[in-house]
């Protein structure tokens, strides 16, 4: 039966500012009980060479520890990776649709692809921001109890490892997927939502003063689906294309903000009778 750690070899763990070096030994502790043993930190204060976090890691799982990377960003962290997976305990419509762990290891499988994929934990007293879920395709929610929902960092790593592994154990141990989805990298389809939001501003697709609002409903959307290489090239070329159409069009950079007024009343009018506005 092939191990844990090499099942997992391909997931990592980014803990996004961690603060408390004794965290961080329990969460790497927690981590190489259930095969995971790859560690990401996104800034924060805690020390992996501290002895304290050495302490609670003990000798099985220093080496993690050591081998831990640290990043400048949460995009950095997981620029590389074709899935990424938030753990949130706070749920709510800019959220999304959320999974328990079981749940959804049961449906993805991440184990059997053939690409990175991370398993985002927020920090200790708030979480994740709702603009790091954004770059996040699924979210990963723990039934606590609702009197005392929050968990201690390291026992989360350690819910969601049982979960995995456990998932693990009772799945296909097959190879790999015969001809897996070329999914991307999350570096080209956060660039691609960039893209994406400077030509819907321009347009007055999106509204200059929010245009998150939408936008964030496209992320939902697509991370339903997963954006394959091919998908990106598509919506980029759509999007060079109504690029050019606004350019043609005398609509500036920065849309209806910058552009004379009756540039936009006949699309202003369209939306408020198709119901679509505000």
């Amino acid at each position: 039966m092939e191990s844990l750690t090499d099942k997992l070899s391909r997931l990592r763990v980014v803990v996004v500012e961690p603060t408390y070096d004794g965290n961080l030994g329990q969460l790497a502790r927690a981590m190489s009980n259930f095969g995971l043993t790859r560690l990401h930190l996104v800034e924060g204060s805690a020390d992996p060479a501290s002895d304290e976090a050495r302490w609670y890691a003990r000798d099985e799982a220093r080496s993690i520890l050591d081998r831990s990377e640290r990043h400048g960003s949460l995009l950095d962290a997981v620029a590389d990776c074709r899935m990424v997976i938030a753990t949130s305990r706070r749920l709510g419509r800019r959220r999304g649709p959320v999974q328990t762990p079981v749940e959804l290891f049961d449906e993805l499988k991440p184990w059997n692809d053939p690409w990175e994929t991370a398993i985002v934990f927020g920090r200790e007293a708030h979480g994740l921001s709702t603009a790091e879920l954004d770059l996040c395709q699924r979210v990963i929610w723990i039934p606590t109890d609702p009197a005392h929902p929050s968990m201690n960092l390291a026992h989360s790593v350690a819910v969601v490892g049982y979960a995995l592994a456990t998932a693990v154990r009772a799945g296909d141990y097959g190879g790999l997927d015969d001809d897996p989805a070329d999914l991307a990298d999350r570096q080209s389809v956060e660039a691609m939502f960039q893209h994406a939001r400077r030509v819907w501003i321009r347009i007055g697709y999106l509204h200059y003063q929010n245009p998150d609002a939408i936008l964030r409903a496209w992320r939902k959307l697509f991370a339903r689906t997963g954006l394959t290489s091919r998908d990106l090239r598509v919506i980029r070329a759509l999007l060079h294309q109504t690029e050019w159409v606004a350019k043609v069009a005398g609509i500036p950079p920065g849309g209806p903000e910058e552009a004379p007024k009756e540039l936009f009343d006949k699309h202003r009018e369209g939306l408020r009778d198709s119901g679509e506005s505000g």
